[in-house]
């Protein structure tokens, strides 16, 4: 993984708030080679309830067919078969057994990939996935390479992850998943994304008023426009601004 890699896992271990992990994600799946991830998990509660904590960057047209069939977003039985798994899961093992479902996936930009299952105390676990919009023999021999990374990576997650459910620390990206509210629908992150963005901001200048990188200002508002079910950054914000979800000024 190298010193940078060692860095960022040290950094995601000390992450106490799910809109961080997710923006140390993205980096660290970009070091790895990889364009798209997807994690979620149940984490225990001292009530017994777990929560599924989940986010993503999978292309906004797959969430779309996904959401309109009511399928999980990871294709055919990978969730399944993974977590099932104590070793990484490279999606070509079982692909060819389930052609119609990855053959969909591949046409919406999710050619291949690897997921990673982590478990824990309390019937605690969590799913890591790493993809590519890609496919073919170079792309199957990077992922065989970072096997040992990404299941390191995920752990790393998990751990976070866990520790975000136990303490609640990060209410509106955490709790999102139980309440449902309006004024919770988007994490903090992304309404910064989103107000900047309304502003006339690109994304090279939203990056600079709020320090994180573009990459990370067009993760943020990708996840927006998914959740708002916009087609492009104007119309989110206009059908932000009728939620109430931000105000002009």
């Amino acid at each position: 993984m190298g010193r940078k890699g060692a860095v960022r896992l040290a950094h995601i271990l000390a992450i106490r708030s799910k809109t961080a992990l997710e923006e140390a994600v993205l980096l660290i799946c970009e070091q790895l080679g990889f364009r798209y991830f997807m994690f979620c998990g149940g984490f225990s509660q001292p009530r017994g309830a777990m929560p599924e904590i989940r986010f993503d960057n999978f292309p906004v047209h797959w969430h779309r067919y996904c959401a309109d069939r009511g399928t999980d977003l990871l294709p055919g039985p990978v969730r399944r078969l993974a977590l099932q798994e104590v070793t990484p899961l490279p999606w070509r093992k079982i692909a060819a057994r389930h052609g119609k479902a990855f053959a969909k996936a591949g046409e919406l930009g999710l050619v291949t990939g690897v997921s990673c299952s982590v478990h824990g105390p309390r019937g605690q676990w969590s799913l890591t996935s790493f993809a590519l919009a890609r496919g073919g023999p170079a792309a199957e021999r990077r992922i065989l390479a970072t096997l040992p990374d990404c299941q390191l990576v995920a752990c790393a997650i998990h751990y976070a992850a866990a520790r975000i459910a136990r303490r609640g620390v990060d209410r509106v990206g955490t709790l999102r998943e139980l309440d449902g509210t309006r004024n919770r629908l988007l994490s903090y992150r992304e309404s910064q994304c989103l107000i900047q963005s309304a502003r006339g901001k690109t994304t090279s200048e939203i990056g600079q008023a709020l320090q994180i990188s573009e990459r990370t200002v067009a993760f943020h508002l990708s996840n927006m426009r998914r959740k708002l079910g916009a087609a492009n950054s104007r119309h989110a914000v206009t059908k932000a601004f009728s939620l109430k979800l931000i105000t002009a000024g």
